[in-house]
């Protein structure tokens, strides 16, 4: 609603004019009603209206005195319409000089007064779109120039940026720029929000940067460090307060020039590097300005190890890989870009040994945000908890499509081992034999037989054992050394652990 001020010395002619048009209807607000023009101009001193109706004949301020002064006070948005009881050419000329929009002569009726409001209403409304698009247009030549003098243009374009940009710094002798980083989620939420703050400073810029992530710059009147750290908290929490999702903010160092923005926005890359090893949402380049982060690819090699462990290990082992490769990261202050390498490669080679063994890799990559354009997602511990829940994940897929694989493999070895029970074996001549890794081969032989191999052997061995004793005379070393047992006590051992007495008191007791 546009808001209207009643101006006339005749209380009858305001109550008349606010009875006779549908205000509401037409976009407008009755905001005030005055009985002279003193009253008037005190009123669109302190709360400018957007339309003033107004008699020209009152005591202490006439009409056309009360839009000059209005004019006077800087005031040049506020339209002014006329009414008169006379049809002067004078009182036209003089209201024609003002701006004055509409000049109605008393009595004025109801459908006139509709028909003027509809042309203000529509004057209105042009001149607000005129508006937006002149700010758009403003804010648009901001966002160019500040993007040129940030992502280092040509020489000439950022030269020509300084220029255009010239009226920014009749106000901000400093300045500086934010990175600000989220997740998909919480991306519109955190740049409204910024924006809304942006328009209540109106002192700092949104510019655009990549997926999931926008910069701000912003203008200081002091190079105190204590301001821009209070910007930063007040616009963190503006955007904590309208999403819930990941938000991390890195700070650039502060300049004395436009010509050196784009060293505030290298410092806040920089600066945003070390988001991943903190347990804070802000870095400020005054913080780490002077310390370095390594890279060694050497670090690259412990991915190997954790697929091998995923192929091979247990759960426990899994996990203990992972979070030993994170901590030497921290150690190191390995690079954040390494680690995503590191990242990649364990999620690639993973997929890789599930898609060898039969397995969906497409669907696993889908279920994963950690490759998510190349990007790390958090900081050090909320990646090193994605990785392991991943890893993990693909340790049960790799062991349920083996025991699926591999379900007639475990039968042909207990077969065979039926058959050749009196040879000596080690698991590890057994899967070579079978073509199965032996730590998935001991797994699995004890859960489908509910022992080991090497008991499924003993037990074997002892069963004919014990018919030799029953059926043969022959000597009982020589029995255990026919059965493979290198030396008889241990023969004699794993007889008693499982018939409960000697071989001499098994035989004799049948020979009874």
């Amino acid at each position: 609603m546009y808001k209207v001020v009643l101006a006339d010395d005749e209380p009858l002619a305001l109550e008349g004019m606010e009875l006779l048009a549908n205000w509401e209807k037409r976009g407008f607000q009755v905001d005030r009603m005055c009985l002279n023009g003193e009253e008037a101009i005190e009123h669109i001193r302190h709360q400018p209206p957007d339309l003033v109706i107004t008699d020209i004949r009152m005591p202490i301020l006439n009409g056309f005195e009360l839009i000059e002064e209005t004019r006077r006070l800087g005031n040049h948005t506020t339209l002014f319409v006329i009414t008169s009881g006379y049809d002067d050419f004078d009182y036209a000329k003089r209201a024609m000089r003002l701006g004055v929009k509409e000049y109605l002569t008393k009595p004025v009726v109801g459908p006139e007064i509709d028909e003027m409001l509809e042309r203000m209403h529509k004057e209105l409304r042009e001149r607000e779109r005129r508006v937006f698009i002149r700010e758009s247009a403003d804010r648009y030549t901001i966002r160019q120039g500040l993007s040129a003098l940030l992502f280092g243009g040509e020489e000439d374009e950022k030269q020509a940026a300084v220029r255009r940009l010239a009226q920014l710094t009749v106000r901000d002798a400093y300045w500086t720029y934010i990175h600000v980083g989220t997740d998909a989620e919480s991306a519109r939420g955190a740049r409204e929000a910024a924006l809304g703050l942006a328009g209540r400073t109106n002192r700092c810029y949104l510019i655009d940067s990549f997926r999931d992530s926008f910069g701000i710059v912003v203008g200081l009147n002091k190079s105190e460090d204590i301001v821009t750290r209070s910007f930063a908290e007040q616009l963190l929490s503006a955007m904590q307060n309208a999403t819930s999702g990941r938000i991390e903010m890195a700070v650039g160092c502060i300049v004395d020039s436009l010509d050196d923005l784009s060293k505030c926005y290298s410092s806040a890359v920089e600066a945003e590097r070390f988001l991943f090893f903190g347990d804070t949402a802000i870095v400020h380049y005054e913080d780490i300005r002077g310390k370095t982060l390594s890279f060694d690819p050497g670090v690259l090699k412990m991915a190997d190890v954790i697929v091998d462990v995923m192929e091979n290990g247990s759960a426990d082992d899994l996990t203990g890989a992972i979070r030993e490769a994170f901590c030497n990261f921290e150690e190191r202050m390995t690079l954040p870009e390494l680690v995503g390498i590191f990242v990649t490669q364990v999620v690639l080679q993973c997929v890789s040994v599930c898609r060898t063994l039969g397995g969906d890799h497409d669907e696993l990559l889908k279920q994963t945000g950690l490759l998510t354009a190349g990007e790390l997602i958090g900081n050090r511990q909320q990646l090193t908890t994605a990785l392991t829940s991943f890893c993990l994940n693909c340790q049960s897929i790799v062991f349920d499509l083996r025991a699926k694989q591999n379900s007639g493999t475990i039968a042909k070895v207990s077969d065979f081992l039926r058959h050749h029970f009196k040879t000596t074996f080690t698991i590890k001549e057994l899967s070579e034999r079978f073509y199965i890794n032996p730590v998935y081969l001991g797994q699995s032989f004890s859960r489908k037989y509910g022992k080991g191999i090497l008991e499924f052997i003993h037990d074997l061995r002892i069963e004919e054992a014990a018919r030799l004793l029953r059926e043969t005379e022959g000597a009982m070393w020589t029995i255990a050394e026919e059965l493979g047992y290198c030396g008889y006590q241990h023969f004699l051992k794993q007889f008693e652990k499982r018939l409960g007495m000697k071989p001499s008191d098994y035989r004799l007791q049948f020979q009874k």
